[in-house]
């Protein structure tokens, strides 16, 4: 607990130290409402219209290991992650009390393409961001709940847009290897054509992992840029990105089984497991930045997913087995229009956003039962036509020290379901649906120091296509309803911020991708806590941390039965940072708490405290060597966790326990970057 502590006192953000003359800081206010002072500005610049909001750029994101894109989604205060599949699935989140499984209750973007598949073979709202190289990412932004009428579905507990590079500074060239046969190598070459700049570029990663039986992961990426500069305000961008990966994964292994010694904690029981996938998508932007902005994207996504998992092993199959097989084979087309119209007075402005969203889903789904990666019997099969169109106004009003911004959005869903196998349950049919989501935040400033926020608003998630049709007198579109009240406070090189919130679920049915079943689940109600506190103690010191504390419940459901299953209760993250000119190292904490893996709290999910460090030193101005260091203390620690019923083979009776992916140990990896 001692070494926690002193952690918890050392911890950090990059801090920007920017100085604004007032003219400047005026229009920044009423353009983008954002929070700056006199004196400095601390984390980064900022579209604040919530004490939870956050802007990450290149010298917070630069302090990060970079796998994946998926690592980059720590850098959002309060979230954590859980990979169970190898490295090749998208991650669990968790965040602001909810386990949002791969995406249900997180919108995730990257340059306006939605990343979040709906009605997805293995659970709604599926968001792998694999897809996008890391050190393509030069912004991050981030929206808690759902307060903003800009974001649509998906946008309950919060948002996060990722922001690729328009013109890259150098060439670069970087190699790494570490323990488990790890090896990773990324070029991205840069060019300017006349009025047109232009990257492309590639990444391989190969890792046999830490479990006993070796991953075989692979993955390929590849990136396609371009921008073009029309005039002063106009320019359009085009960028092509794609990816293709396969692996083996242990899965998830039961707590009993490894407790009498049958399995190793990296051990497996299905060595057939695992999977793999591809995505490419293109995005198209124009964006016209005068007075009155005006910005169109558009998008298309060609994607295909095959994942192997046994989860119960042989409790259903005694023979065979129990491993199922789930696809999604889809196109994805998307657009969005976005028109601004501002009016300045002496102490006033009126800032409009217009907009409209449409995004199109054909997707070709199934579920298998299988054996050894063998398909033995069909158990659902389904051709989804989805599509969805939204309107918002986002109307924002400032005057003197206060900010008023209230919106509106109306979202068209239209769902259409042809179930191939003709099954007893009829997954078939067609449903239209609308929903009305308002929105208003209050600002205040209070000070050159300190800001005030208020906020509220109604979000929603859709549930899976298959669901709708099947329950269509339903609430199809289950709501949220947020409030937020918050404050931020910074003063030269020291930054604070509190947020106090609340948020509402309503019923829903829920689709359950690993059974092909629907899932009642009742009203939920979640309250809690955010708390981020930023300082630059010295020029070459920055520390900071975040703290998410949040209590949650099954409003319908008695006490005894009503918590919401692996919903954190308590999660931190905390940083330190040293900067020279030619040494950067950061130490990072991140911590879950112990939580309900079912709503009767029999059995509990472990938390874990791990920290990770890495180092970069500049050799040249051109070369840096690098360092990075997984679980420093070779902590042993529980990753994904989850209440399964399962029975080994030969055993005679089935058992409920926790069932788990052990936690990366100590991994150290070693690499080079080259700027050309």
């Amino acid at each position: 607990m001692k070494t926690i502590i002193i952690i918890l006192i050392a911890c950090i953000s990059v801090v920007s130290n920017t100085n604004l003359t007032a003219q400047q800081k005026q229009v920044e206010k009423k353009d983008t409402l954002a929070y700056t002072t006199k004196v400095i500005e601390v984390f980064s610049v900022g579209n604040y219209s919530a004490a939870s909001d956050a802007t990450f750029r290149e010298q917070d994101i630069a302090t990060l290991p970079k796998n994946s894109s998926q690592d980059l989604l720590r850098l959002t205060p309060g979230l954590v992650t859980a990979q169970h599949a190898g490295g090749g699935k998208a991650e669990q989140i968790f965040l602001r009390g909810f386990d949002c499984d791969h995406g249900t209750d997180i919108n995730i973007n990257i340059d306006g393409a939605p990343v979040n598949m709906v009605s997805h073979g293995h659970g709604q709202g599926y968001a792998d961001l694999h897809f996008v190289i890391p050190e393509t990412i030069q912004r991050i932004d981030v929206m808690k709940g759902p307060y903003s009428a800009l974001l649509g579905n998906q946008a309950t507990a919060g948002a996060v847009s990722f922001n690729t590079y328009d013109s890259l500074p150098n060439n670069l060239l970087k190699f790494d290897m570490g323990m488990f046969s790890t090896y990773r190598g990324v070029g991205l070459l840069t060019q300017h054509i006349g009025k047109t700049h232009a990257y492309a570029g590639g990444e391989y990663l190969t890792s046999n992992g830490f479990f006993d039986l070796p991953q075989g992961f692979t993955r390929v990426n590849g990136i396609l840029k371009t921008t073009t500069v029309f005039s002063n305000t106009a320019t359009l961008k085009t960028s092509v990105m794609g990816f293709t990966s396969q692996w083996n994964a242990s899965g998830q292994i039961p707590v009993y089984a490894v407790e009498q010694g049958l399995l190793s904690r990296f051990g497996s029981v299905d060595p057939n497991e695992g999977g793999n996938t591809s995505r490419l998508t293109t995005i198209i932007t124009y964006n016209d930045n005068t007075t009155n902005p005006f910005q169109v994207d558009v998008s298309a996504t060609k994607y295909n997913f095959r994942l192997f998992s046994n989860f119960t092993f042989f409790a259903i199959d005694s023979i065979r087995g129990d491993m199922i097989e789930q696809t999604d084979n889809r196109t994805i087309v998307t657009s969005r229009i976005q028109k601004t119209f501002r009016s300045f007075g002496e102490s006033t402005a009126y800032i409009t956003k217009l907009g409209t969203n449409f995004r199109y889903d054909n997707i070709n789904t199934a579920l298998y039962h299988d054996s050894a990666r063998v398909q033995l019997e069909a158990i659902r099969s389904s051709l989804i036509n989805e599509s969805t169109l939204g309107v918002f106004v986002e109307q924002s009003f400032l005057y003197n020290e206060l900010s008023i911004i209230a919106g509106a959005r109306g979202d068209v869903f239209y769902f259409n379901v042809h179930d191939k196998l003709q099954t007893p349950e009829q997954l078939n049919g067609q449903v239209a649906t609308f929903i009305v989501s308002p929105k208003l935040t209050l600002n205040y400033d209070v000070s050159n120091n300190t800001k005030l926020y208020l906020n509220s608003g109604f979000g929603f998630h859709s549930n899976d296509a298959r669901v709708v049709v099947s329950n269509a007198n339903t609430n199809t579109l289950p709501r949220a309803f947020g409030n937020e009240i918050g404050a931020r406070w910074q003063h030269e090189f020291v930054s604070f911020s509190l947020a106090i919130w609340m948020l509402d679920l309503q019923s829903e049915l829920k689709w359950v991708g690993d059974e092909g079943t629907t899932e009642q689940i009742g009203r939920t109600r979640r309250t809690g806590i955010d708390i981020e506190a930023r300082s630059n103690i010295f020029s070459w010191l920055t520390v900071g941390t975040d703290v998410t504390l949040s209590h949650g419940y099954l409003r319908d459901e008695p006490e005894t039965a009503n918590a919401i299953p692996l919903a954190p209760t308590a999660t931190l993250t905390s940083f330190c940072t040293v900067a020279s000119e030619n040494l950067t190292a950061a130490i990072r904490l991140r911590h879950i708490s112990n939580r309900p893996a079912n709503e009767s709290r029999t059995l509990t999910a472990t938390g874990y405290t791990v920290i990770d460090a890495n180092a970069s030193y500049k050799l040249t101005p051109a070369i840096q060597l690098l360092l990075q260091c997984e679980n420093i203390t070779n902590t042993l620690w529980r990753d994904a966790q989850f209440d399964t019923v399962s029975r080994l083979q030969n055993a005679t009776e089935q058992i409920e326990d926790i069932h788990f992916t052990a936690g990366t140990p100590l991994n150290l990896k070693m690499g080079i970057s080259f700027t050309l």
